[in-house]
């Protein structure tokens, strides 16, 4: 044999090792997804694939296909609505960045509410501003 064809033999069992890790890879991502997916239950804060964030309130088989009943929304602003089992992507835990965001926002909403001055002339000058920027525009546009 020569050096050519021991090169390509080489070539060719490293790209079949590569190809089985690959696909080893792939089979026990889709069984740790599968077994996420079956574990779901009442109450778990869950994120969609298109990245609506919720917490499942039931759930149902129809056709054989299982689906979720999601709420998503703050207070005055709560949907209902169901998706596909397989349209879970994310299951948040207890230590996930959500409950600290939770508590970031309520910490901002806990600030507005005590009527601090910074806050309030940041909120007024953030909605000033695109107001005075409309009104130049159509200036500019009346001159020419």
């Amino acid at each position: 044999m020569d050096a050519y064809t021991i090169f390509m033999l080489v070539l060719l069992v490293a790209f079949a090792v590569l190809l089985v890790m690959s696909a080893m890879r792939k089979k026990k991502a889709v069984a740790q997804t599968q077994e996420m997916r079956n574990e779901l239950k009442k109450g778990d804060k869950v994120m969609t694939d298109s990245g609506i964030v919720g917490e499942i309130v039931d759930s149902y088989e129809e056709e054989g296909y299982k689906y979720f009943v999601l709420k998503s929304g703050r207070k005055e602003n709560v949907s209902f609505f169901s998706v596909h089992a397989n349209a879970i992507y994310y299951v948040f835990g207890k230590d996930d960045m959500v409950t600290s965001s939770k508590t970031i926002e309520s910490k901002i909403e806990d600030e507005i509410k005590t009527d601090k001055p910074e806050i309030k002339e940041e909120a007024q000058t953030e909605k000033k501003e695109p107001a005075k920027k409309s009104t130049q525009t159509k200036k500019k546009t009346t001159k020419k």
